[in-house]
């Protein structure tokens, strides 16, 4: 019996190939409508601006209606006045100051999640045609590096039948993303895209992929991509993310967006309700160039309660950390690292499997990464 191995090259040129389709994507357009953030000059409490440009079914496109916000989602109303118009579609923008339109001088620096909502008609009930996210953080909020590997949706199903999982990596400021979901009939569906990643969120549109190669054929045949949907990532923490995957559907009269909520995990594949899985060497480095790093064996481990445990060393050095109430499964929300003498090292606020971001005590950035378990 002769085991063969297919070459490295067509490994190689497989993966290249599921990059330059992922590029062809994000060169496209996904949907008749897109959000754009601008830079504005002159007055620094409006220091951005929002375009948004698409196609129109009619000659009567829309006109700004209405700005609101909630929190940090924004919606945008527009509403077409007319309803006897031509039938030739029209390209058409419209650009708005959110804080002018808010009247709010202030908006808080973060995240926004932007949805345009507009109508076909003076009584027509508005649609869903776009939506972005939009960060505004603030210039020293620190950058979130999201955790390579398997992500799973939020659930409280005992069985996690319903799950959504994603497969993410992150290189080189590059973020590739792989969802394994069903289609319409129940039959398996692979999902691929990769986009620029700049420390808080990513636009991914994806491809749907087929006609590859059977792992057991001698020939290698390059898979095809059909545009298919498109992921908005928002992450919170290096192993918490909030996505939205969409797709745009059309009727006779006019296209709209379809979107779904995501509420995204990094979770252990086993001990996911315990802090055990956290046990095992660590280095703590901190940003600066001349300082040393440490390492940090993890070996005892101390349930406190249902939402925190401690991990010690032998040298009397204890990292505790608290988990959300309502997630018991989730990675911790957060971590104190604390010497044998209880003076308090770092807080780590960006806790994955293995690596987690935070501030000492002087305000630097720490990080404590994991070597083995």
């Amino acid at each position: 019996m002769r085991v063969g191995v297919a070459p490295t090259g067509s490994r190689r040129w497989t993966a290249l190939a599921l990059l330059t389709l992922a590029a062809s994507a994000l060169a496209q357009q996904t949907g008749t409508h897109a959000i754009e953030e601008r830079a504005a000059a002159g007055n620094p409490a409006h220091d951005w601006t929002l375009a948004i440009s698409g196609e129109w079914p009619t000659q009567c496109p829309p006109t700004l209606e209405n700005v609101s916000l909630d929190g940090y989602d924004m919606r945008v109303d527009a509403r077409s006045q007319l309803d006897l118009c031509t039938r030739r579609a029209m390209q058409y923008s419209i650009e708005l100051d959110p804080a002018l339109a808010l009247q709010d001088t202030g908006l808080a620096p973060g995240v926004y999640r932007v949805s345009y909502y507009a109508a076909d008609g003076a009584q027509a009930e508005p649609k869903l045609r776009a939506f972005a996210l939009v960060d505004r953080s603030a210039p020293d909020a620190a950058a979130v590096v999201p955790e390579s590997g398997f992500w799973w949706s939020a659930s409280s199903a005992d069985a996690g039948a319903d799950r959504t999982v994603l497969s993410l990596e992150l290189q080189d400021d590059q973020l590739s993303a792989a969802l394994m979901s069903y289609d319409d009939f129940g039959q398996p569906v692979w999902y691929f895209g990769a986009a620029p990643y700049a420390g808080h969120i990513a636009h991914i549109p994806l491809l749907r992929l087929a006609g590859g190669s059977d792992p057991f054929l001698n020939a290698t045949r390059i898979p095809r991509g059909e545009p298919a949907l498109t992921l908005d990532l928002q992450f919170e923490s290096g192993a918490h993310a909030l996505g939205w995957l969409s797709r745009e559907r059309s009727n006779a009269d006019s296209a709209s967006l379809q979107i779904h909520g995501l509420d995204l995990v990094r979770l252990p594949l086993a001990d996911a309700g315990s802090g055990m899985a956290w046990q095992g060497d660590w280095v703590l480095v901190t940003d600066a160039d001349d300082d040393v790093p440490q390492r940090l064996r993890f070996g005892q481990y101390r349930a406190v309660d249902a939402q925190h445990f401690e991990l010690s060393d032998s040298a009397g050095r204890l990292l505790s950390c608290a988990r959300e109430p309502t997630q018991p499964e989730w990675p911790p929300s957060a971590c104190r690292l604390h010497q044998a003498d209880g003076r308090l090292t770092a807080t780590f606020d960006s806790v994955a499997m293995a690596r987690m971001d935070g501030v000492g005590g002087d305000g630097k950035p720490m990080h404590l990464l994991r070597v083995s378990r």
